[in-house]
Formats: C-alpha cells, sequence, structure tokens
C-alpha cells in the first residue's frame, strides 16, 4: 500500500513539470494578418532559408498553422504555404471577400443593405457570430454585417 501512494505523488509530482507547455500551447490555426510593407515568406523558419515569396503590402491576411521558435508557418489566400516571423505580424484579423454580397445593417438576410462589396476587398473582421462576422473596410468608412462562409478563412475566428 504505501509503495502505491508514494508512486502516485511521484506521478503527480512528475507530472507538474510539463504543465506550463501545455497551458502555453497556442491553439492553430489562427488567423493574422501581415503588419509590415515588406515581408518574406521562406521556405524554413529561419533566415538562412531562401525567400519563397515576398509580400509588399500590409493587413494581408494569413492563417497560422504550425510555429516553430519565433517563426510561423502560415496559409496564404493562394494556399501557399511558408514560414515568416512573428515580428512581421499582427494578430488583427483580417480576410478577403470570395463572394460578392451586400454588407448589412444587421445580421440577417432582411437587414438594410450598406453597400454591396465586390471580391478581394480586404476587410477587417471586428466579430463573429455563427453564421455572420461584423467587418469594416476603407479605414471605418463602412462598417456592418456580412455573410460568414463568404470571408476568406473566417471559420478560423473565435466565435462570440
Amino acid at each position: 500500500m504505501n509503495f502505491y501512494l508514494k508512486f502516485f505523488f511521484l506521478l503527480i509530482f512528475s507530472s507538474l513539470f510539463y504543465l506550463p507547455e501545455i497551458v502555453l500551447a497556442e491553439k492553430f490555426p489562427k488567423l493574422v494578418s501581415i503588419k509590415t510593407s515588406k515581408a518574406n515568406l521562406r521556405y524554413g523558419p529561419g533566415k538562412n532559408y531562401p525567400v519563397k515569396l515576398v509580400f509588399i503590402k500590409k493587413q494581408i491576411p494569413l492563417v497560422i498553422i504550425d510555429q516553430f521558435d519565433h517563426w510561423r508557418k502560415v496559409l496564404t489566400t493562394k494556399n501557399l504555404t511558408g514560414w515568416i516571423h512573428k515580428s512581421q505580424l499582427t494578430m488583427k484579423h483580417r480576410s478577403i471577400i470570395l463572394k460578392p454580397d451586400y454588407l448589412r445593417k444587421k445580421p440577417e438576410l432582411s437587414s438594410k443593405k450598406i453597400a454591396f462589396l465586390d471580391d478581394n476587398v480586404n476587410v477587417s473582421v471586428l466579430k463573429c457570430k455563427v453564421y455572420w462576422c461584423k467587418i469594416t473596410l476603407k479605414n471605418r468608412k463602412f462598417s456592418g454585417w456580412y455573410i460568414k462562409k463568404y470571408l476568406w478563412g473566417s471559420n478560423y475566428i473565435i466565435i462570440n
């Protein structure tokens, strides 16, 4: 009996060493965007890997799918994958319109239409519900609700 009690305490005590790693683990995939006006997408996680693609614009949406040290493996809107340094990313949620439709005042099809959005428009995602996301565009000139499935990467945003 004493052996089992010692074994139990040893097991509990040794598992505490793994707890911080479990608590700090990030959940992927995660929607992010480019923070800098020039960012290199690389074949691997480090500056010694060749550049695959150069982003020359801020606010391009990406999805983080993995990480290694200070590097994040991302998926682009064109389904390319590569590695980018975390300093070149922001947690601000951006998206691209996949299907043209109306921006609406409320998250319902019968709601007042604010503006018609064409495909490939870059928008800022403020929050999402199950079927709708609240978005802004043109420096917050327009704000409203858009059908979630028509936004690239919106399935990686936590529902409010």
